[in-house]
């Protein structure tokens, strides 16, 4: 079977290595370069989504970044959690009862001394829910090594070309590259993020997944935490407002950030924001230190060494959607993990993979398919 694939992202890559390793001939399409969005860019910690509905994608991605780390030397996956603290220096926002927390994952309320013991460089007012999640990995380091299974594989990883489905009489056959050069294949898979409906319904009146844009920052910092380290409720902002497609930008100053800071090896990463537009990054990293100052005074001290943006695939309901486009035949999606692509992404990625090349597999749950939402209205286009 010729297989498809429009991204380069981390659901792209890791389909690219399962269908490859399953036997199908692979051509993996790519506009920029491998990881160029979130997936290369993201805070750089495999967490638990806090969606009982996500949690078996999670679950399953740890094993296979386990497994990936096995038979790659390049890619190191820790071997517990470090550990994720929820701060805040209102004790009244955190749920003392635990309620919050995923099903499964453990949950401590941890007074100021308590949060001053573990990290000593956090400032002495907070407090924190500490939840057994959080395994730092470099934000890039996912994909790249996906992408190197997929080639290991047989893979083909085509850089610089941007594809579209190709789609005949209800049935996806192949792609166009550049809008002029076709390429035939059996099954067409689009993973492309946040750009994903438009590759599926040019008009752009199909809009179940919008881009959340994010700015971050890497620092040169002589003692990060051994926690990945959050603001309360950080997980608030997966949900996406109608008001976010009309959005006007504000200045830096005025724009709204929440800290997060996560340390995978020599690469510490802080953030973040959750924006309708692209933020300029350079002018909102000073800002994102001096307001993580509040939380971990030593940030003074810290030296920005890179800075960037990317957009998150957010869906409309928080949730990927995943399965094949009602109506057309042989033509996949698997996008809309928001902030939680790298924590989900290669089970989402073998499962689509299994959907596409086993017609006996079982049925995508209704709570991840794509058809919970209307079909796109996908333009028709010849090979």
């Amino acid at each position: 079977m010729e297989v498809a694939i429009i991204g380069g992202g981390i659901i792209g890559c890791a389909a690219a290595a399962f269908a490859a390793e399953a036997g199908a001939r692979v051509t993996l399409f790519e506009r920029s370069e491998i990881g160029a969005g979130a997936s290369g860019r993201n805070m750089g910690a495999v967490q638990h989504p806090f969606d009982s509905q996500l949690a078996p994608l999670y679950e399953a991605t740890v094993g296979i970044y386990r497994e990936l780390a096995e038979g790659d030397g390049q890619f190191q996956f820790p071997s517990e959690p470090a550990g994720v603290l929820m701060l805040t220096p209102d004790p009244t926002v955190l749920d003392t009862e635990g309620d919050a927390a995923p099903s499964g994952l453990r949950s401590d309320l941890l007074a100021p001394r308590q949060v001053q013991s573990l990290e000593p460089s956090l400032a002495g007012d907070l407090w924190a829910i500490r939840l057994a999640t959080g395994f730092p990995i470099p934000p890039h380091a996912a994909t790249a090594t996906m992408a190197r299974r997929a080639r290991a594989a047989g893979g083909q990883i085509e850089v610089g070309a941007a594809a579209i489905p190709a789609v005949e009489n209800g049935r996806a056959v192949g792609v166009i590259l550049e809008g002029v050069r076709p390429r035939a294949a059996d099954v067409v898979l689009v993973a492309a993020g946040p750009w994903s409906p438009f590759l599926l319904d040019p008009s752009g009146r199909w809009q179940p997944i919008i881009a959340t844009w994010g700015a971050t920052a890497q620092l040169d910092f002589a003692s990060p935490p051994r926690h990945v380290v959050e603001e309360a409720r950080v997980e608030s902002v997966n949900q996406p407002s109608e008001g976010q497609l009309s959005a006007r930008p504000p200045a830096p100053a005025d724009t709204p950030s929440l800290f997060t800071l996560a340390a995978a090896g020599s690469v510490v990463t802080i953030g973040s924001t959750f924006l309708a537009f692209e933020p300029d990054p350079r002018a909102m990293a000073p800002l994102l230190i001096e307001r993580g100052k509040r939380f971990m005074p030593t940030l003074a001290g810290a030296r920005i060494v890179a800075t960037r943006a990317c957009a998150r695939p957010q869906s409309l309901d928080g949730r990927p959607l995943v399965g094949e486009i009602a109506g057309v035949r042989g033509l996949f999606l698997a996008a809309g993990h928001g902030p939680w692509g790298i924590s989900c992404g290669p089970a989402t990625a073998r499962l689509v993979v299994d959907a596409m090349l086993n017609s006996d597999s079982a049925p995508i749950a209704e709570s991840l398919n794509v058809r919970r939402f209307e079909a796109p209205t996908v333009r028709e286009v010849s090979v």
